[in-house]
This record gives structure tokens, sequence and C-alpha cells, in this order.
């Protein structure tokens, strides 16, 4: 009689050790994808943010890719969203008056365009720089020339971003960003249309 029972014994000895496998194996998985466990890591080192970060030649070259975007895709919001400080500044400067607001606020704006289908498409181009730059601190003018929609015959408009950054031993963040296009009453003046060449960076 005995030996009747073993095989059953035993197919439920393999399964209780079978679901205490799957248990231990799911802890570990979930505790090394822990946000709290890889915060630091996956902000400083994976190699698309690195690479972004490193300079403040990548970081303005990844805020123009970031928010550029073909019809029918989306801007790249969550690249746009490393490079800036915890309590960054957007600054708007119309004719109208100014608009402030800080990373997620612009990042919901600039979607909320796109939802309601004002925003199909958007290119926004560096077309010249100046940069002053001492220690880990630097104020960079980048002169701009976007385009929004260009399928509707959209012309081009130029302004400038003006962007205060600084490095905190590992990576540059920006804090501020203030922009202004372009006026019929107040042209971009030739020193921000010249390429210059940056100082030495951290």
């Amino acid at each position: 009689m005995r030996r009747c029972f073993r095989p059953v014994r035993r197919t439920k000895w393999l399964i209780r050790k079978s679901a205490l496998i799957f248990l231990l194996f799911s802890f570990c998985y979930l505790c090394a994808c822990s946000p709290e466990r890889n915060s630091k890591a996956s902000l400083y080192d994976s190699p698309s943010l690195a690479d972004d970060t490193s300079s403040i030649d990548t970081m303005v070259k990844a805020i123009y890719e970031s928010i550029t975007f073909p019809e029918g895709e989306e801007p790249n919001m969550e690249r746009l969203r490393r490079l800036f400080a915890p309590q960054a500044s957007f600054i708007r400067v119309t004719p109208e008056g100014t608009t402030i607001s800080d990373t997620e606020g612009f990042i919901s704006s600039f979607k909320e365009r796109i939802r309601s289908g004002k925003l199909k498409s958007f290119s926004e181009a560096e077309i010249s720089r100046r940069a002053n730059v001492y220690a880990h601190i630097a104020q960079v003018f980048s002169t701009y020339q976007k385009i929004m929609n260009p399928h509707d015959g959209s012309s081009p408009v130029r302004g400038i971003n003006s962007l205060q950054l600084y490095h905190d031993g590992e990576r540059w963040w920006i804090s501020t960003i203030t922009w202004e296009d372009e006026q019929s009453d107040n042209l971009i003046p030739d020193e921000y249309l010249l390429k210059k060449r940056l100082k030495k960076q951290v």
C-alpha cells in the first residue's frame, strides 16, 4: 500500500519545490529591478544619457533632437526630461508676455498641442552659438531656426535659447532655459548669428 502512494507524494513534493523556486526567482527579479536600487545607475550609467550629458555640445544637441519629430511620430520627452535639473525653469518671452513653467509643465503643454492637432510635426536646430564657461558653470546663447507643420506651408522662425548650466562633478545639468522668437521689429543681432568655438569645458 505504501508503494502505491509514493508517486503521489513525489508529485506533491515536486510541485511545492517548483513553486518555491518560482517565488524565490520572482523576489530576486523584483529586487534587481527596483527603481530605488537602480535610480542612480539609470541616471548616470545609461550610455545614451552619458552621451547626452558629457559636454555642453552634447547637451545642446540633445535638446534640439529630443523635441524634433516628423508627422506621425512623437518627440522624445523622456530624453528631454533627463537633461534638466529637478527644479529647472522654462521661460518663454513673447511680445504678449512671459510664460514660466517647470519641466513637467513644459512637456505637458507640448504634448497637448500635439494631441489637439495644432502641432503635427516640429523641427528645431541650432544655427549659431555663443558660450561663456567658468569652472563648473556655463551661460549659452543658442540661436535656433524652427518650423512647425511644414506640410501646411509654415515659414521658418528664428530665435535665441538662453541656457544656464552647471556641472555636478558627474554630468552637466540645465537649470534654466529662456527663449524668445525673432520679431520683425527686433531682429537677431549679427553677433548671435556667427558660429563661435566653445571655451574649454569640464
